[in-house]
């Protein structure tokens, strides 16, 4: 970096990113790391995080680390630095050794300017190992909050993060989330072994977003109604894959375009969804929560849960994804009291009891056979449908029971559907051609690869079989088959596609008498999962606090003016709004004036009852404000 730090960072915004200003606490956050601080950026969804770890770490050179819980997530910031001209690999349990030697030895070239990691991979000491000789500048966390065994997505894994600073003592750390509460956030600065450390907090308040709770027994006809009032592109979430179908189909039955998502659903079906929805090709996304993390789609008009979502950290996020261009968009809960029933028996569900999670691991190394002793660091496609089926086990609680051993570390579950097929070539060009002469039969999937694909010599590329059939005139299955010879010859390194989850063992199988579960730490994650559970139930149920007031409090932000838009301001409107809202427009059509003028000529009011007026004048365009004086618009 030069001296001049400011102008540095400046340039590469604007010749990377292409903007010419930052967002609120993006270049505060940039400049702390820059400045060697390890860094806490609190920053609401939609708020740019990527941006507060990538382009310190371009500006400081060298690799950065990046540590990102979800596949799909990385692969998304992994494409679009490419799309940039920067150069970015993501490391991932579908991967196998020569892929992953690849991706470090050209990192440790120093060929790589941002290498992303699970938190799982950095259990593996060999790895780290290898990671001690790369020229690390920068560890970037994203989603932090899963560090802290108080956040609602707490992952084990990430406590190894702290153990490879002892490799980097220089190198700042940069964590970041959307969602944290004060104890969350002392939490993560504590387990990341923070030093000379910085936080940046965002107001999470929104003031553009309408917070809507209803009670409703027909959510279908409601929800109807509500996409053709409000118009524009939505989200629906919901927690059923099986209901996120019936809906879309529905919806499309009442004329509206519309698409499924969720995680069983084929990755191309997923994508191409995704896609369509992006590009308003589609008004409406019908999802479970596999959905949204990673998307930036700034025109959501609306975000609305048919489903209690598990904790207000959730709703959050997920309502977060409406109205990231400022303007005017609703976040809607259809609750209805016998939801409560639901999310009880959810809860249940969520928790199963210790033998049952024993029983789960025995069963899981019984089907693969894996013997007393052995297992460490066996990868396995897991389709839990199949297991279910095979030892009469219910897959939610399996699942969960997964999910708890993870914490255990005797095993990693990770999804891995959002990872398409890799390949690259790894004989000389000679090599590739004199097979080509020999087996004429391959020739036109080769030439169709390297015209289609650049860099396939030097490292791992994505392809799409079915767009290699196409340029071939071969089947899908064809190209499969002859990829897969390729690889046996070691023509090539081919790593197809798997719709499966990856299950990971990470330490040798052990005698179920033998397992240790910690009971202590089960009964602590059942009871925060509890906590947050009730407090989700309560900003449902309530009727007496602004809405957005009760989210700000739950994380530990406090505003003192009701927002005036949700149901709860709306229904209690005063019974002279009118004269009110009259009133305030003749004292700004007198003379433009400030808060504090306005405290005073309005004085016969209470602030909290005329304050959600006026901010309804400047939504609705009657007032407006400029540097903190409103005036009425001519």
């Amino acid at each position: 970096m030069s001296a001049n730090i400011k102008q540095d960072i400046y340039f590469l915004l604007k010749k990377y990113w292409g903007f010419t200003e930052f967002r609120a606490l993006q270049e505060e956050i940039i400049l702390s790391v820059l400045n060697g601080n390890d860094t806490l950026a609190l920053l609401p969804t939609g708020g740019g995080k990527s941006l507060c770890f990538q382009l310190p770490g371009l500006a400081l050179g060298g690799t950065t680390l990046v540590v990102s819980p979800l596949i799909a997530l990385m692969n998304d910031q992994v494409e679009n630095l490419k799309k940039k001209g920067l150069s970015a690999v993501a490391i991932t349990s579908a991967m196998n050794f020569k892929q992953i030697d690849t991706a470090m030895n050209s990192a440790a070239l120093g060929h790589v300017q941002f290498l992303y990691v699970s938190p799982e991979r950095l259990q593996n000491e060999d790895f780290r190992q290898q990671l001690s000789y790369l020229p690390i500048s920068l560890i970037a966390v994203d989603e932090a909050h899963c560090i802290s065994q108080w956040g609602y997505d707490f992952r084990p894994s990430y406590l190894k993060i702290a153990e490879i600073r002892e490799y980097f003592s220089q190198v700042p750390v940069v964590a970041l989330t959307a969602s944290a509460t004060k104890k969350v956030s002392e939490d993560i600065r504590e387990k990341l072994h923070f030093k000379h450390q910085a936080v940046f907090r965002q107001s999470f308040n929104r003031n553009n977003l309408r917070y809507v709770v209803q009670n409703e027994e027909d959510k279908i006809g409601r929800l109807l109604r509500l996409i053709k009032n409000l118009g524009g592109s939505g989200i629906v979430y919901m927690r059923n894959r099986r209901r996120t179908e019936e809906l879309t189909k529905f919806l499309l039955s009442q004329s509206i375009s519309c698409g499924t998502y969720h995680a069983g659903l084929k990755p191309e079906d997923r994508q191409a969804t995704q896609q369509n929805w992006l590009t308003n090709k589609v008004q409406v996304i019908c999802a479970t929560n596999a959905f949204g993390m990673g998307i930036d789609k700034p025109d959501v008009r609306f975000v609305v849960h048919l489903d209690l979502p598990d904790s207000p950290e959730a709703y959050f996020q997920e309502a977060g994804r409406a109205g990231r261009d400022g303007k005017a968009a609703y976040a809607t809960l259809l609750f209805h009291q016998s939801d409560l029933d639901r999310v009880e028996e959810n809860f249940r569900l969520a928790f199963p009891d210790m033998e049952y999670i024993r029983q789960t691991y025995t069963a899981v190394c019984n089907y693969y056979q894996i013997a007393i002793g052995s297992g460490l660091g066996l990868s396995v496609d897991f389709d839990i449908e199949a297991f279910c089926k095979s030892y009469n086990l219910h897959p939610v609680l399996v699942f969960n029971s997964l999910k708890f051993l993870e914490k255990e570390n005797y095993v990693a579950f990770v999804d891995t559907s959002f990872e398409p097929s890799k390949c690259m070539i790894v004989s000389g060009k000679d090599d590739l051609y004199n097979y080509q002469i020999k087996h004429g039969k391959y020739e036109s999937l080769i030439k169709a690869m390297l015209r289609s694909y650049g860099g396939l010599f030097e490292n791992y590329v994505f392809i799409s079989e079915r767009d290699l059939a196409y340029r071939s005139k071969m089947s899908v299955i064809q190209v499969k088959e002859l990829l897969h010879v390729l690889d046996q010859a070691q023509i090539i390194s081919y790593a197809p596609q798997t719709i499966y989850p990856k299950l990971i063992f990470t330490d040798n199988r052990i005698n179920t008498k033998f397992i240790e579960l910690n009971k202590a730490h089960y009964d602590f994650l059942k009871q925060q999962a509890r906590q947050r559970l009730d407090a989700m139930i309560s900003y449902a149920t309530q009727t007496n606090t602004c809405r957005q007031m009760s989210l700000l409090q739950y994380f530990n932000e406090y505003k003192e003016i009701p927002c005036g838009y949700c149901d709860v301001c709306l229904d209690a409107k005063p019974k002279d709004y009118q004269s009110i809202k009259a009133t305030l427009l003749h004292q700004i059509k007198l003379a433009p004036q400030n808060l504090e003028q306005l405290k005073v000529n309005l004085s016969k009011y209470q602030v909290q009852t005329w304050m959600p007026i006026l901010n309804e004048l400047v939504d609705k365009n009657q007032i407006k404000t400029h540097e903190d004086i409103f005036y009425v618009t001519s």
